[in-house]
């Protein structure tokens, strides 16, 4: 009977055990053939990950709000995750192939860059090739031997401006939400900016912002998007949605929504007398906050 007892426990026991290595198993940092395993290490497949969700505020509970512009130099330490690798490898690839392979694909609209404002609509569009035109991206068409025919167009990564994007441009939100009784911030558009050497300048570096992509018509793809965020932790990975939204990124103030919407560069004379207006802004934003809790 003793016998019969230890049988059915260890019968039992084999219920649990089983599913765990299973679970184990499917987990795995290795893959059936021995390869590091490419995926994200989450329980959802990195193609199915989802953009951080927002809190959408009423518009009556906002009772402060400033939009203020902001410069992205992917030459800081900080940015080298949007900004690497220059040719897409591993399935990574940086914000700016991100952008251009879903404008190829026709999954996101962009919209012409106009100095002091930003219009969404129809008759700003920017059309991908007279994007390609502008910037003489060299565009490989494959042609029917026979007829003459154009059977496929294709960019190759080598192809892709990607090193010239150095810097984006990034249009901003603060906002005070009075029933949640919290500062918020939220992207509301970026624009890649391409640098070249100007002929005309004596082959001076010069940037020409290329177009406003809606940020968040882009997030539900920057979420299924790696970036290696550290060289000497490999499993430290992040998305790029995630970098964005959790403000891991370096980036300074250049223009501020006001009357003027000027450059700060327009109406300072010296770098220095600049940067203050940069901390004005940035305190003005800090102390609302604070002024706020203090009433």
């Amino acid at each position: 009977m003793k016998t019969l007892y230890r049988y059915l426990f260890i019968g039992l026991m084999s219920l649990f055990v089983v599913p765990a290595i299973a679970q184990e198993t499917d987990n795995s940092f290795f893959g059936d053939n021995g390869e590091i395993a490419s995926n994200l290490p989450t329980s959802i497949p990195l193609t199915e990950r989802k953009p951080i969700e927002y809190n959408n505020p009423r518009a009556d509970d906002i009772i402060w709000s400033k939009v203020v512009y902001r410069i992205l130099d992917l030459r800081e330490k900080i940015n080298y995750p949007l900004y690497f690798p220059e040719e897409a490898s591993d399935s990574r690839q940086s914000l700016f192939t991100t952008i251009f392979r879903l404008f190829e694909e026709g999954k996101i609209k962009v919209y012409e860059y106009e100095d002091a404002k930003e219009v969404f609509t129809d008759d700003k569009l920017v059309s991908f090739e007279s994007f390609l035109e502008n910037n003489q991206v060299l565009v490989t068409v494959k042609t029917d031997s026979v007829t003459g025919d154009t059977l496929s167009t294709s960019i190759a990564e080598s192809d892709i401006p990607n090193r010239e994007v150095i810097k984006y441009y990034l249009k901003e939100v603060w906002y005070f939400d009075k029933n949640n009784s919290v500062m918020s911030v939220r992207i509301l558009a970026i624009c890649p900016k391409i640098y070249r050497a100007n002929e005309d300048m004596g082959g001076q570096m010069v940037g020409y912002p290329q177009f406003w992509v809606p940020f968040d018509a882009v997030r539900p793809y920057l979420a299924q998007q790696e970036a290696l965020v550290s060289d000497r932790n490999n499993g430290a990975r992040e998305t790029m949605d995630d970098l964005f939204i959790k403000r891991k990124f370096g980036s300074y103030i250049f223009k501020e929504s006001s009357t003027r919407n000027r450059n700060l560069i327009e109406y300072n004379s010296t770098a220095e007398e600049a940067h203050k207006e940069q901390e004005r802004i940035k305190t003005e934003i800090i102390n609302f906050e604070q002024d706020i809790w203090e009433y």
